[in-house]
């Protein structure tokens, strides 16, 4: 069994960033990734920066790391109305304001993702979407465009943050492969009415290590094409560490 844990969409909130690195060590899982979005909102951009890469933890670029990093003007989120499109530009004002050079280039040489295989299954690590840094994919996106995106990306497993809403979905692809999309949540800012932090446990292994390591996970299931032999299992657990 091979149990992987994601956090993305920190947003400067250094108190839920280390709230969730004590809860991922106390769940005893070495293997880690940041799926971006360190800097915005938040009182302390640089401190979540120190952390994250005290870390040694990969970390991928974040639209808001992107539009900040590269000095571009703006974090490229998408704000319904005009009072919220005034308070975006006025964090990300004070937020490029508050970090040096060096912790800009640090935020703009990011990669753009990470692929892993897991036992054959294909894994893409990325911010937006396989397409766009800051696509929003919801919970509730067609199986079919995601179905899409997962042949763009070359993906079996997608995980993505930027919505900062958790959620496991499985669907099959034109192709018949069972395709899993993961959504980590968001460590500093949620937008699913729980404000606690969350993260993401990515559970692989066989059915039987898979069901009674993530029981209630309803998406929880085989990954890639039917009729291969011995097709790995994903269970996703969401943890909300207290604060």
């Amino acid at each position: 069994m091979r149990q992987i844990a994601l956090y993305s969409d920190i947003h400067a909130n250094a108190p839920a960033l280390e709230a969730v690195l004590a809860d991922i060590v106390c769940a005893g899982i070495a293997e880690r990734y940041c799926l971006g979005d360190l800097v915005g909102y938040g009182a302390d951009s640089s401190g979540v920066i120190d952390c994250v890469r005290a870390t040694g933890d990969p970390v991928i670029r974040g639209n808001y790391d992107d539009g900040v990093g590269k000095r571009l003007g703006s974090c490229g989120c998408y704000y319904p109305t005009e009072e919220d499109k005034a308070m975006g530009a006025e964090s990300y004002a004070r937020t490029d304001a508050a970090l040096d050079d060096a912790e800009h280039d640090y935020l703009a040489a990011l990669p753009d993702d990470i692929r892993l295989d897991v036992e054959g299954a294909r894994v893409l690590l990325c911010h937006g979407s396989p397409r766009r840094i800051n696509e929003y994919l919801m919970p509730d996106r067609s199986d079919s465009n995601l179905a899409k995106l997962a042949d763009i990306g070359e993906a079996d497993v997608v995980c993505v943050g930027h919505v900062h809403i958790p959620y496991h979905r499985v669907l099959t692809a034109p192709d018949g492969r069972a395709v899993h999309y993961v959504n980590d949540g968001s460590v500093g800012k949620p937008k699913d009415g729980d404000p606690r932090p969350c993260w993401a446990e990515l559970v692989f292994g066989t059915k039987a290590e898979v069901n009674e390591r993530c029981e209630g996970d309803a998406a929880a299931g085989p990954v890639g094409a039917p009729g291969e032999a011995e097709r790995v299992w994903l269970g996703v657990i969401f943890h909300r560490p207290e604060m």
